[in-house]
């Protein structure tokens, strides 16, 4: 008997030596909360995985290593290039939601010069503006277009320019653009600087369905060989995700999780993290599949998606559903 649990203690320590570690794309940024503090907070340890992060200046960077599983896993925004991939069989699958926009929660701003306060005050208003997004075939430029129609216009009845986040700024104190679409802490640190103001968040006018703005990608490879390592980390992310609502929502992890981000992301000011507005992450990883399809119908009719991806064919729920069967659901407003 002595032996044989010698012999399974061996097995254990070997097989656990063996693992090879786990490597995440890293953006630096508040949507990888979840790996910062899996990783502060032990969560990883505890389930015996060690996590490498890569860094990346975007997830687009990320997407060949994650095709040859040289990456294990990715938190990607929701774009055309996503679907695009996808309609070509890319060997990924989505496996949870990441980030969405929810009333009270919501990163994802068109910001508007201050001294177009008075005069723009309808999303009519922004008729023939220059408007800067930071991407074409993207989750904002999709934000602007949804806002155009909202009261009966389209993305066509203004003028979009490709801007840098950080580039807005200049652009906007020289009036080479009258607005920009932005991200926190973005939105925040213009209006702290009085360059412009939020004119509208995404969940003002976006709610049915709310805007699905990243989901958080893993390797088909990884899935399919080391499936009970991939349960593990789901396990460790999901304990992760849960501090982040719990701070999101002003709970009592909110000083400790603003001291992980702030070691962690670019954002280092602490206080700004209190006057912006958070992404909403959902406890339970749920993806809203109807903001996955309203974003891909309105790619395809703008002509950045040609042939559209099997939504279903995209999502790989298994290894979320198991870590929701050890942790438990926790009950959402």
């Amino acid at each position: 008997m002595r032996k044989l649990l010698l012999g399974g203690l061996i097995g254990l320590i070997a097989a656990s030596a063996s693992a090879e570690p786990v490597k995440v794309g890293d953006l630096g940024i508040l949507a990888d909360a979840p790996f910062y503090i899996a990783i502060e907070k032990g969560y990883f340890a505890a389930e015996n995985i060690e996590v490498v992060l890569e860094h990346f200046q975007s997830a687009s960077q990320a997407t060949a290593p994650l095709s040859t599983n040289m990456v294990q896993v990715v938190g990607g925004g929701v774009s055309a290039a996503l679907y695009n991939a996808f309609a070509r069989d890319w060997p990924v699958r989505i496996v949870m939601a990441r980030t969405r926009d929810m009333p009270g929660y919501s990163s994802d701003t068109l910001i508007l010069r201050n001294d177009l306060k008075a005069t723009v005050t309808s999303p009519k208003d922004l008729k023939g503006r220059v408007i800067a997004i930071n991407a074409p075939a993207a989750s904002l430029h999709f934000m602007l277009g949804r806002l155009m129609e909202s009261v009966g216009l389209s993305i066509a009845d203004v003028q979009t320019i490709s801007m840098a986040w950080p580039n807005m700024g200049p652009g906007l104190e020289s009036k080479a653009i009258d607005a920009g679409t932005v991200v926190e802490p973005f939105a925040a640190l213009y209006a702290q600087k009085n360059i412009a103001f939020p004119f509208r968040r995404a969940a003002e006018f976006m709610t049915k369905p709310p805007l699905e703005v990243s989901v958080i990608l893993y390797s088909k490879t990884w899935m399919d060989k080391n499936p009970d390592q991939v349960k593990a980390f789901t396990v460790a992310y999901m304990k992760g995700v849960r501090d982040y609502y719990d701070a999101m929502k002003g709970g009592p992890k909110r000083a400790e999780v603003i001291e992980i981000c702030a070691k962690y992301t670019s954002l280092k000011d602490k206080a700004t993290f209190e006057r912006m507005q958070w992404s909403y992450m959902d406890p339970n990883g749920v993806i809203n599949m109807d903001g996955l399809r309203d974003q891909q119908d309105w790619y395809a009719k703008q002509g950045f998606v040609a042939k559209k991806a099997n939504l279903d064919g995209m999502v790989d729920a298994r290894f979320l559903n198991y870590a929701l069967d050890k942790l438990g659901r926790i009950t959402t407003e």
